[in-house]
């Protein structure tokens, strides 16, 4: 038994659900072992694992491809220079 108290009886059923396992609906993989307690997570593991699903963001500055519009961003952060906010010393002259 645990100490956790909530307001509202959905916010503790998803306090079991996610910390003692009750009542949880599983989301199975069709390609492997993997399971989740929300849909959104499986869809997640199928697009990462799996190549299922996914949306792929293109660089419009090279042939890098990336599953998430994050990870795209940085790579052309980091190696095309877009949207870079320098840093720059102000101690020196340094650039």
């Amino acid at each position: 038994e645990c100490d956790y108290k909530a307001k509202k009886a959905s916010t503790l059923k998803q306090h079991k659900a996610d910390v003692h396992n009750v009542d949880v609906k599983w989301h199975r993989c069709n390609e492997c072992d993997y399971k989740a307690k929300q849909a959104s997570n499986l869809k997640t593991h199928k697009q990462f694992k799996h190549n299922i699903d996914v949306v792929w963001h293109f660089c419009n500055e090279c042939d890098y491809k990336a599953k998430k519009a994050s990870t795209l961003k940085q790579h052309k952060a980091d190696v095309h220079n877009v949207d870079v906010k320098w840093h720059r010393c102000n101690e020196c002259d340094y650039k």
